[in-house]
């Protein structure tokens, strides 16, 4: 199906304070915490809208953080005479702070009008998602609508969390209920029900029609008061989001590459808003065939290219042994036994013991045991247990989130004195 040269504006929302991320949000915004070693998680969005080929982008920021300005800067170039740019816009340049994603685009509208888009684009900048943008906001102006929703099905014990939709004849919405955990909008079978991914297609008459009523959030505020008079269109993520790919499949012992006309992770979406998700998804990536793919040539996820040397794992004391593990460059691992481990930059550990850890950059772990945690930035650790006790982690001041056990190293802590 051709293309088409649809004018559409990308606003990508940084998000809220991001408290159940705690302690990961304490010092960055939701968007700035890495994925998978290399990447932040704005990387997720910006390269999906690159492949799509929308190239003009504002990015919404709940607050200042100087690393997510930085990296976008460093890693994504801007160009506004070639109709190219990634502009940041923060609550100090527009006098208010947001209230959520409807107020931040209220917040923002002059900006967004100045740019004329026939379509706006509105999606989270937290979300692991490959998607083909282009095909969605296709799916909006050829089937007429005035906005359009992506959905995908999920099980009805989600329905706390995400708005649920009733879809009626021609894809419309007929009903959103959000966050309802009792009585969710039932999809086509009895245990699944269409949640909100929280992203949107807007016709821009439109957009700025609904933005000037009450209301900071369009899943709770707007959507449910547009629906009887206006046409609000379901997008089915998960049958729709084709995105061609070359990956490795395996055959007992033997993986070999092929291509395939849908990548399995086409139908891959997670919100990574919590310890317990993040944690979760991470540890997805380093499993023999992870459900979300980093490793794509059709559709790569791009980011900072640094000048740090290939990783290395040494073995000085014949004791080293890491399996299901993610290394990133200029990382130096010395007599380490370890498993389930995504590996930042610039991290040195030795004569330790790691079993399902995240370590962040810049960090160094000297004979340490440490299991099912996180370790954020400019970390040292010396001849420390983590994930084992938790008296003694809490005495330590390491955090231990409170639905999955989890540890988390804040940024900046040492148990060496200086």
């Amino acid at each position: 199906m051709k293309r088409r040269k649809t004018e559409v504006l990308v606003i990508i929302l940084t998000g809220g304070l991001g408290t159940r991320l705690m302690p990961l949000t304490a010092t960055r915004l939701k968007p700035a915490v890495l994925v998978g070693g290399k990447f932040r998680l704005i990387d997720i969005p910006l390269s999906n809208a690159y492949h799509s080929e929308f190239r003009k982008i504002l990015v919404l920021a709940q607050g200042m953080d100087k690393s997510l300005t930085r990296h976008i800067k460093d890693a994504w170039a801007s160009d506004e005479k070639s109709d190219s740019f990634i502009n940041f816009i923060s609550p100090q340049q527009i006098g208010a702070f947001d209230n959520g994603d409807a107020d931040a685009v209220r917040h923002a509208i002059n900006e967004i009008n100045y740019y004329n888009p026939e379509i706006v684009l509105v999606v989270p900048g937290d979300h692991l998602v490959k998607m083909d943008y282009r095909n969605f906001t296709d799916f909006l102006i050829e089937n007429g609508g005035d906005a359009a929703i992506s959905i995908i099905p999920q099980p009805l014990q989600k329905a706390s969390s995400f708005g649920s939709i009733g879809i009626g004849e021609n894809y419309r919405i007929t009903e959103f209920r959000e966050k309802d955990k009792d009585t969710p909008l039932r999809a086509t079978s009895d245990d699944t029900f269409y949640a909100s991914m929280g992203i949107y297609a807007f016709k821009t008459s439109f957009l700025n029609r609904v933005i000037e009523g009450e209301g900071n959030l369009f899943g709770r505020d707007i959507i449910p008061k547009i629906l009887k008079k206006n046409k609000i269109l379901g997008y089915d993520y998960y049958h729709n989001n084709h995105i061609p790919e070359i990956i490795i499949k395996r055959d007992g012992n033997r993986m070999f590459e092929d291509f395939v006309d849908s990548s399995p992770d086409s139908r891959y979406w997670r919100d990574v808003g919590t310890i317990g998700e993040y944690f979760e998804a991470n540890m997805d990536l380093v499993s023999i065939t992870p459900r979300f793919n980093l490793y794509g040539r059709e559709w790569p996820f791009f980011s900072i290219n640094n000048n740090y040397g290939p990783a290395k794992i040494i073995n000085p004391c014949n004791s080293s042994s890491v399996e299901s593990a993610v290394i990133c460059e200029g990382s130096f691992l010395s007599d380490v036994t370890g498993s389930n481990l995504v590996i930042s930059s610039l991290v040195f550990i030795e004569r330790s013991t790691l079993s399902e850890v995240i370590v962040f950059n810049d960090t160094k772990i000297t004979n340490c045991r440490i299991q099912r945690a996180i370790i954020d930035k400019h970390v040292v650790l010396n001849d420390m247990e983590i994930g084992f006790n938790d008296d003694a982690d809490r005495s330590a001041g390491i955090h231990i989130d409170p639905d999955s056990g989890i540890r988390v190293v804040p940024k900046g802590f040492s148990n060496v004195q200086s």
